[in-house]
This record gives structure tokens, C-alpha cells and sequence, in this order.
């Protein structure tokens, strides 16, 4: 698939020298369809082969993961042990909002006094001999998106949305729009994906939704995100499900 990009709008970045401190939160839910039995969550960084437990499922599929107030303090613990197990030449480092909310193929280049954004990674659900076997962890309105993200978009994509859980030190503000032409892959098939980006992000923890608002089907009936959108929500939507997708 050949593309291209195209972007145009604002990009507001504010900095502000308030630090706020959101009490310790607890992430907790139910996925949908389990039957593995408890497993440990973890995450698995591939360059230093170093894991990271960040809560627990039960038999029923309940699960909770706490988001400590001072997340970012964990977050750099993680980083500086990872840096000492990685491969020569290899440095760890953490996204600044500019480069997390980037139009694709955008060059970005990092401004002084720029936010950094840590937060959840990927998560995976180890079974009871340690292996990564029971699944990725989503928090998405279908499992369609589920296993859209599970794929690496390479099914079709449907309506919908996903979340992600981002910590900032400091407050900011990203309005802009995001303009993909993509070719779908029949012939010289294309259509102009757009982005949305509407946040004014806060110090501490953010609850990020990435929507699916519309789909373009090609002529081969391949479906595309065509019109997407990401906003900050205050609470969990009434509507979410957690699914755990496997081969």
C-alpha cells in the first residue's frame, strides 16, 4: 500500500508550570468471553527482554491494575532498567506529546520544554507457567476492533472506538487535523483518510479515545478507517468491553 500525507490546522501547545497530583487510581474491569483461568498482566519489552506485572485476572475474568498517582517516577524506573539490558547502541527514551499526536509520516522535532507522555503499555495476560498465552488486553466497544488492533489494522476495520491510558506531568492543549491519501490496493483505487485531534490533556492520568466514525469500503471490499477521531473523556464510557485477543 502506497501513501502519502497531507496535513494542515493548528497545533496548540501549551505549557504550563502547574503540577497537579491526581489521587492513586484503580483500573478495574471484566473481559468479556474469559475462560483461562487467573493470570498475571504483564508487559514485555522486546529490546531488554525485561517483564513488568501491572495487576491480575481472576477465574471469572475480573481484573484490576492500579495507576499510581507518580506514575512517572515508575516510569523511569522501568526505562533505566531497560536501558541496562538493552543492545549496544540502543537508548531508551519516552514520546513528548508532539511526537505521540503526530500526523503520519509527519516530521517532528522536539521543542524545548515539551511534555513527555508515559503510560500503559501493551498488556499481556501470562498463563499459570509464565507464558504470554492468554492473550492481548483491550479496551475497545467491540471485539471487531479487538481484533483489528490485534491484526495490526490488517483486517477490516468497522465503526467504533478504543482506548488508551496516557500520564503527563504537565497540561496541553493538541488541536489539528491529519489528512492520509491512501491507496487501498485495487488498481489506483485511493481515498483521503482524515484524523481529528481535539485534547486538552491534563497533569496526571488521561483516558484517550481513538473513534472509528466512518469506513470506506474499496472496490475489492477491503474496509478502511476513512474518518477517525481522538478525544480525552473524563470516564470510562458506559459502553466499554475488555477483550484479551489470541491467535
Amino acid at each position: 500500500m502506497k501513501t502519502k500525507s497531507i496535513f494542515f490546522c493548528s497545533f496548540l501547545f501549551m505549557l504550563f508550570q502547574i503540577q497537579l497530583a491526581n489521587a492513586q487510581q484503580e483500573l478495574r474491569g471484566k473481559i468479556s468471553n474469559y475462560s483461562d483461568g487467573p493470570s498475571q498482566i504483564e508487559s514485555f519489552d522486546r529490546f531488554s527482554a525485561i517483564s513488568q506485572t501491572w495487576g491480575e485476572v481472576n477465574e471469572e475474568g475480573d481484573f484490576s491494575i492500579i495507576l499510581e498517582d507518580n506514575f512517572r517516577e515508575k516510569a523511569r524506573g522501568i526505562a533505566e532498567e531497560a536501558q541496562g539490558n538493552a543492545p549496544k547502541g540502543f537508548t531508551v527514551s519516552f514520546k513528548t506529546v508532539s511526537e505521540s499526536f503526530a500526523c503520519p509520516f509527519e516530521e517532528v522535532e522536539t521543542k524545548v520544554g515539551d511534555i513527555v507522555v508515559s503510560g500503559l503499555p501493551e498488556l499481556t495476560l501470562m498463563d499459570e507457567m509464565g507464558n504470554p498465552t492468554n492473550g492481548i488486553l483491550y479496551a475497545v466497544s467491540s471485539s471487531d476492533i479487538a481484533r483489528w488492533l490485534f491484526t495490526y489494522r490488517d483486517v477490516n476495520a468497522s465503526p467504533g472506538y478504543y482506548l488508551e491510558f496516557y500520564y503527563l506531568e504537565g497540561p496541553a492543549t493538541v488541536k489539528r487535523e491529519c489528512l492520509l491519501e491512501t491507496y487501498t490496493g485495487a488498481g489506483e483505487e485511493v481515498f483521503e483518510e482524515s484524523t481529528c485531534i481535539d485534547l486538552e490533556l491534563q497533569a496526571g492520568w488521561n483516558i484517550i479515545r481513538y473513534g472509528i466514525d466512518e469506513v470506506f469500503t474499496s472496490s475489492a471490499g477491503k474496509v478502511f478507517p476513512l474518518k477517525l477521531s481522538v478525544t480525552r473523556l473524563e470516564t470510562l464510557p458506559g459502553d466499554l468491553m475488555w477483550f484479551a485477543v489470541k491467535e
